[in-house]
């Protein structure tokens, strides 16, 4: 029956020659194999493995893991261990993999999320072992995936413009020059006031979402000049740097900026989001000259890894390189 499952799964995937090799290998690997369906009736009670949940929670807090970065931890192992319904200590390597695949198949999701997936596991059940749990760490053989590395592209000046020319408000402008001048953040930009802003210095400090780390940003003449000319044409009492244009005026939030960018991309058809301002900035500073390092401080990245993953490397300026220093 399992043989039968797996030939009729992979029939659209696989030529007639090929369905028939995957057939004989089968036969030939189950063959003096006997297989027992597993049990998984006798499971643990949800209050022992959610109060396992909540220490491992507590020491990610400890480890300064952002909220949203603790609550991706609690939905994934949530999820696996509904899914598999068995104790922490008696789920299996296999029963790992299996999830991942039958999530990858149910839901059509990247390879890079699917790795972000087991990044998950591998830090919750190596947590299990190191703390005594569990006696053996089932994702220690679960490698990690390969993920087809492609080039974000940022936006072009003339996408910028286009943007900026369509938007509704000048508060959506305002928000435009804002993610692009400080590279921030959505989550930082969104629990910003108006009291932040230095305008003597045009400066601004934002406490990561990452790393809960203070940091200085920097307003262009353009940004100062919208962001400016919006909190002027405010009549509202909220202390909130951007807030809705409907009364009561209350504190936009990150599905509010991410809804108006969707909105505009889609008027102006160009894939606008949030991000793409922030690694537009970063490969602008990296293009004119700006070191790495000094790049690396202004995005709040720890590694310098991380910042070269945003910064996308100019065809251009590697070609007039190239013919500089080589040719």
């Amino acid at each position: 029956m399992i043989i039968k499952n797996v030939v009729n799964m992979m029939q659209e995937e696989l030529t007639e020659e090929q369905m028939h090799k995957l057939e004989n290998v089968l036969y030939i690997s189950f063959h003096g194999v006997k297989l027992q369906e597993e049990c998984t009736s006798l499971v643990t009670s949800r209050s022992h493995w959610d109060k396992i949940l909540k220490l491992f929670i507590a020491s990610k807090r400890l480890e300064n893991c952002s909220q949203g970065t603790i609550d991706r931890y609690v939905d994934c192992v949530t999820k696996l261990v509904n899914y598999l319904n068995k104790r922490f200590e008696d789920i299996t390597t296999n029963d790992i993999r299996y999830y991942l695949a039958m999530y990858q198949e149910t839901r059509k999701v990247s390879i890079s999320y699917m790795d972000t997936l087991r990044r998950y596991f591998s830090s919750f059940f190596g947590w299990l072992s190191d703390e005594g749990f569990i006696s053996k760490n089932p994702m220690r053989r679960i490698k990690h995936m390969k993920v087809p590395q492609r080039i974000k592209k940022p936006f072009t000046s003339a996408e910028r413009e286009h943007l900026r020319c369509n938007a509704k408000s000048q508060r959506d402008v305002a928000i435009m020059e804002f993610l692009y001048s400080t590279a921030a953040r959505i989550g930082e930009v969104t629990a910003l006031n108006r009291s932040d802003i230095d305008w003597g210095n045009r400066e601004v400090i934002i406490y990561g979402e990452k790393g809960k780390k203070e940091r200085k940003v920097y307003l262009t003449d353009e940004c100062a000049y919208h962001l400016k000319k919006y909190l002027m044409s405010r009549d509202d009492m909220n202390p909130a740097l951007f807030v809705s244009n409907r009364k009561p005026h209350n504190r936009m939030g990150k599905e509010a900026i991410w809804s108006m960018l969707s909105k505009l991309g889609k008027k102006t058809d160009i894939h606008a989001h949030p991000h793409k301002f922030r690694r537009t900035l970063l490969t602008d500073a990296g293009s004119r000259g700006i070191p790495l390092q000094e790049i690396q401080a202004y995005a709040g990245h720890q590694k310098p890894d991380t910042t070269m993953m945003y910064v996308t490397v100019s065809e251009s300026n590697v070609k007039a390189s190239f013919r500089r220093y080589i040719a």
